[in-house]
């Protein structure tokens, strides 16, 4: 089913469109021996390369996904091996701003992609996925507050009031408090970040303010 911007106004947009192993295996639930398995077996696509990186495509991982077999369900050999070569990497139309042009499948996982953001292929090109990036990631941004906190989100405020409100804690110290829950929690004002002293735009330190402090301790309050 195609998605509109209407059914997917105030969620944030994908932007990841492959994964390193690690996150493969978080995004799947498996380890990350497991990924090496079953890229083996055939049930994961096998990786993409750039340099000494590795990296899953989203696009295959999902096509791959959707024909593992339900539940007690029996698949030949012949079954499988033709689902592996279907599932091949294809040369891809591109239009003239060099996105590539969706298949035309009603399931097409890019057309989904494009149809969130309001992105045409055939007439758009940098400028406007830039643009449309933005606004997308401004209507997400301003749909958090007042939202019901996340399990991640719960887990740094209580992660960062050990530490104190207005205290810089090292980013390494918090657990499970990614790109996404820190984005979340700074649209709430609950969190500041700092930039890392070697590498300005990754984030360095993380900063519970006192809004932030507050909603820790209502929310510790309604646990008790």
């Amino acid at each position: 089913m195609i998605i509109s911007k209407a059914q997917v106004q105030g969620s944030r947009p994908s932007f990841r469109l492959a994964l390193s192993r690690n996150d493969l295996a978080i995004a799947i639930g498996v380890s990350n021996s497991s990924i090496d398995v079953m890229v083996t077996e055939g049930a994961l696509p096998p990786p993409r390369k750039w340099h000494s990186r590795k990296l899953w495509l989203v696009a295959e991982v999902e096509a791959h996904l959707n024909e593992w077999p339900v539940d007690g369900e029996e698949r030949t050999p012949n079954q499988i091996y033709a689902i592996l070569d279907r599932h091949k990497p294809q040369e891809q139309q591109t239009g003239p701003g060099g996105y590539a042009i969706p298949s035309g499948h009603k399931d097409d996982w890019l057309q989904r992609y494009y149809d969130r953001l309001g992105f045409d292929p055939h007439t758009m090109g940098h400028d406007e996925m830039r643009e449309l990036h933005k606004a997308a990631e401004q209507r997400w941004l301003a749909s958090i507050p007042g939202s019901p906190l996340l399990r991640l989100e719960r887990q740094a405020l209580t992660q960062l009031a050990e530490h104190g409100p207005n205290v810089q804690v090292n980013t390494r110290d918090i657990k499970n408090c990614g790109p996404n829950t820190q984005d979340r929690l700074r649209a709430r004002g609950y969190l500041e970040t700092v930039p890392h002293h070697k590498y300005p735009e990754s984030v360095g330190a993380l900063i519970l303010t006192d809004a932030g402090y507050a909603a820790f301790r209502e929310l510790d309050a309604k646990q008790s």
